[in-house]
C-alpha cells in the first residue's frame, strides 16, 4: 500500500510551493518598499503556475516532487521585479520633474519607456537561466525519464513568465500604480547598500584578482 509514501510527497509538493510563493511574496514587500508594486511582481506567481499546469496537462508531463519541486519562484518573477522597480523609479523620477501627479496618459507613455528600456536585460537573464537546463532534454534511458519533467516544467514555468513580464506586467504597472509615487528607497535597500557599495568599489578596484 503506497497510500502514505503518495500522501507524504503531495504534502511535501504543496508545502514547499506554498512556502516558496509567500517567501517570495514576503522579499518583494522588504525589497521594493511598494506594497502594490509587490503584489504586481507577486502575481506573475500564480499566472505562469496556471500557463504551466495547462501546458502540463496538454503534454501529458506528471506532476510530482521532481518536475514541480524544481521550480524557483525567485526565477520566475525576476523579469517582472526589474521592469516593476524601472518603472518605479522612472514615475518618482517624472513626479518630482513635474511637481505633481503624473496624468493616465503620461503614466502609460513612461511606462512604455521604462519597459522598453530594462527588457533587454530582463529576457536575456530569463533566457540565460532557461538555457541552462537545455541538456538536461539530451538525456536518455532512466535519467531522461526522471529529469526531464523536471526540465521541461522550469523552462516552461520561465517563457510563461517571460511572456507575463512583455504583456501582463507592463499593462498592470499602467493601471494600477497610479497616483503619488514613493520616492525613496527601502530600508532594507538601504541598509544593503551601505555594505555591498564598499564590496563593489573594492572589487572593482582589484578587477583582475
Amino acid at each position: 500500500n503506497r497510500t502514505v509514501l503518495v500522501d507524504k510527497t503531495i504534502t511535501t509538493v504543496q508545502t514547499n510551493l506554498l512556502e516558496g510563493a509567500i517567501l517570495v511574496v514576503v522579499v518583494l514587500l522588504v525589497m521594493l518598499g511598494n506594497v502594490r508594486a509587490a503584489l504586481l511582481a507577486a502575481m506573475v506567481i500564480p499566472l505562469s503556475m496556471l500557463m504551466l499546469i495547462t501546458g502540463m496537462v496538454g503534454t501529458k508531463v506528471s506532476a510530482n516532487l521532481m518536475s514541480l519541486g524544481a521550480l524557483d519562484f525567485g526565477l520566475i518573477v525576476d523579469g517582472a521585479v526589474i521592469i516593476i522597480e524601472n518603472c518605479l523609479r522612472r514615475f518618482g523620477d517624472r513626479q518630482h520633474a513635474l511637481g505633481r501627479v503624473m496624468t493616465r496618459e503620461e503614466r502609460f507613455d513612461l511606462t512604455a519607456t521604462a519597459t522598453a528600456e530594462v527588457i533587454r536585460p530582463s529576457l536575456f537573464g530569463v533566457a540565460i537561466i532557461a538555457a541552462v537546463y537545455l541538456p538536461v532534454f539530451a538525456l536518455t534511458g532512466i535519467e531522461g525519464k526522471m529529469f526531464h519533467p523536471m526540465a521541461f516544467t522550469v523552462v516552461l514555468a520561465l517563457t510563461a513568465a517571460m511572456l507575463l513580464s512583455l504583456t501582463f506586467v507592463p499593462a498592470a504597472v499602467a493601471v494600477f500604480l497610479g497616483g503619488k509615487v514613493q520616492e525613496k528607497e527601502s530600508r532594507a535597500v538601504v541598509a544593503i547598500r551601505k555594505v555591498y557599495a564598499p564590496a563593489l568599489d573594492w572589487a572593482l578596484r582589484l578587477r583582475v584578482p
